[in-house]
């Protein structure tokens, strides 16, 4: 097996590689910050996020699809190792980072066996709405928990309604020099988005060029506030919490990965992060793929997450996925293959080596600040908006889903929202759309009588299916063909029209024959026109098809110049 990151780097051009690198260097000035973030929103040591983003790129780098996208700490993914920890650890907190290493394992272990059992289109499972929902519902969970480092309250690990009233409780006690760099920093890091960006096309930069720096903010943000934290005696004279001490050099590898006693009550955290992570990896993978059309291997992106998440664990960090923003900024600054995020991770690697003591200073509240400006792109209001316009179901899946995120927890609300959107469907596949068919005058072509001005054969009845038949609908299209008939006395012949129809259940297939009989019994034929080819296939043995082989006709016009000549 010929690696991907191979193929690419054997057609790839100088003019590639020096994008490459540009792109790989811009993105690292995101993620050094970006990963200590994570990190401690996960509730682990800072160096862990620069860990989680040395090995696992490399990893990915060489086994993905994708050619631009980001691995290493993500949001969403760090929350769900902080609650999962949260009880896993609760009575021994030295178990916190075991923990975080025992999910790492389980994840990259659940999503090889997903490519080994050929699960790639599990994706598709979850749908748009779920994942609006559970992605927003995730992210002011995460503002609501950093909201602690932004004030400097003590606000202990609750039910975000309860930090919320414990925040307000305590608003005159709020830490003022905590107070000033969260407040500085996320005004810096929102100014930076759309503000300096006009304010840089006024003076004539290019847009790319434009965008390109504004990406630097975040790391001059944090250079910013250590060097001033420094000068001022933040933690000693102020009482600011800064990270403190960051061991150098490149992680210790740990390849005590065989399971243990602890790994029955991490499995479903586990599980649920391998899925988030595969979902968002892959939706930002196909999105930034489909831009330059390239194509993105699901089952393949099961391997190279698998193994990036056995990296993290092997590299004592945290699981990871890929990331959207940090994706997004290696594209836009021209990453051409996965050779920028082998940019990415040396410089990382040379961070953690030579310039971690440089961190020593760095706020909490300016880390935190990182966090929220970040995962506050994630709550999508306008598409919430577009989804309700669109279905009234899918909106108040979305808002379900979000609601049970914030208030039940994250793993019981992803598991609401897609347990809810899989009864919307059941629901709406149950009950099916028929419809009764005319002729339209001087054509070939039938539409529904409710609809359009047609001519109906007196009798005839023509009814189009526009649903699969399973178990769970083929009572209500009895029903429906049972009053259409009872409106038509004079009907001698029943035309089902199968062209919505891709498959048929051994349920409904029983039913269909017993209405054959039925109808039969009352002197009318039973039949079906514009019969798909493996539906044709599956009812070709059986008594139905048996009994109708003289009666499926290739087109609803056929069938009815031959029943109106009967």
């Amino acid at each position: 097996m010929q690696l991907p990151l191979l193929r690419a780097l054997r057609a790839a051009d100088a003019g590639t590689r020096i994008e490459d690198l540009i792109a790989g260097t811009i993105t690292a000035i995101l993620l050094i910050p970006q990963g200590m973030a994570y990190a401690m929103l996960a509730g682990l040591p800072a160096q862990t996020g620069l860990y989680a983003s040395i090995l696992p790129p490399i990893l990915y780098a060489l086994f993905g699809s994708s050619r631009t996208l980001s691995v290493g700490p993500v949001a969403v993914a760090a929350l769900m190792v902080a609650n999962a920890l949260a009880q896993y650890a609760a009575e021994d907190p030295g178990l916190w980072l075991s923990g975080a290493l025992i999910l790492s394992t389980q994840t990259g272990l659940i999503l090889l066996l997903m490519y080994v059992l050929r699960l790639g289109t599990l994706v598709n499972f979850i749908s748009h709405p779920v994942l609006s929902g559970f992605t927003s519902g995730a992210a002011i969970l995460i503002i609501i928990s950093q909201l602690k480092h932004l004030t400097g309250l003590a606000l202990p690990l609750a039910e975000p309604w309860v930090s919320l009233e414990l925040l307000w409780q305590g608003r005159m006690q709020m830490h003022g020099p905590t107070l000033l760099f969260g407040g500085a920093s996320i005004l810096l890091l929102i100014l930076s988005r759309g503000p300096l960006i006009r304010a840089l096309h006024g003076i004539g930069m290019r847009g790319g060029r434009a965008a390109m720096l504004s990406r630097t903010v975040p790391l001059l943000v944090v250079i910013g506030a250590i060097i001033i934290a420094d000068r001022t005696d933040a933690a000693e004279r102020l009482g600011v919490a800064v990270v403190g001490f960051i061991p150098a050099g490149l992680p210790q590898l740990n390849w005590q990965l065989l399971p243990t006693a602890q790994w029955l009550s991490l499995a479903p955290s586990a599980l649920l992060i391998a899925l988030v992570g595969f979902v968002e990896s892959i939706s930002v993978a196909r999105v930034l793929a489909m831009r330059r059309r390239q194509k993105i291997d699901a089952n393949q992106e099961l391997l190279a997450l698998g193994l990036s998440n056995l990296g993290a664990a092997v590299a004592g960090a945290m699981p990871v996925a890929g990331g959207f923003s940090r994706s997004v900024v290696n594209f836009e600054a021209g990453a051409r293959t996965q050779g920028a995020a082998m940019v990415t991770a040396l410089l990382v690697a040379l961070v953690a080596v030579f310039f971690t003591t440089w961190f020593y200073h760095l706020p909490d509240a300016v880390l935190a600040a990182i966090i929220v400006v970040a995962v506050s792109q994630l709550i999508d209001w306008r598409g919430a908006r577009h989804v309700f316009a669109y279905d009234r179901g899918d909106g108040a899946t979305l808002v379900a889903t979000l609601i049970g995120v914030v208030v039940f927890g994250i793993e019981i609300g992803l598991v609401f929202g897609i347990g809810l959107a899989a009864a919307l469907y059941l629901r709406r596949t149950s009950e099916p759309h028929l419809a009764i068919l005319g002729r339209i005058p001087g054509s070939e072509h039938f539409r529904n009588i409710e609809r359009h001005a047609v001519d109906c054969s007196p009798r005839v009845m023509i009814i189009r299916v526009d649903e699969n038949l399973y178990f769970a609908n083929i009572a209500a299209v009895e029903s429906f063909i049972e009053t259409a008939l009872a409106a038509k006395p004079d009907t001698r012949y029943l035309l089902l029209v199968m062209s919505a129809v891709s498959y048929i259940d051994s349920s409904a297939e029983d039913e269909l024959e017993r209405l054959n009989q039925i109808l039969g019994e009352r002197g009318i034929e039973l039949h079906l026109s514009e019969v798909k080819g493996p539906v044709m296939d599956r009812l070709a043995s059986t008594a139905l098809g048996l009994a109708l082989r003289e009666r499926i006709h290739l087109s609803t016009h056929l069938a009815l110049r031959v029943l109106e000549r009967a």
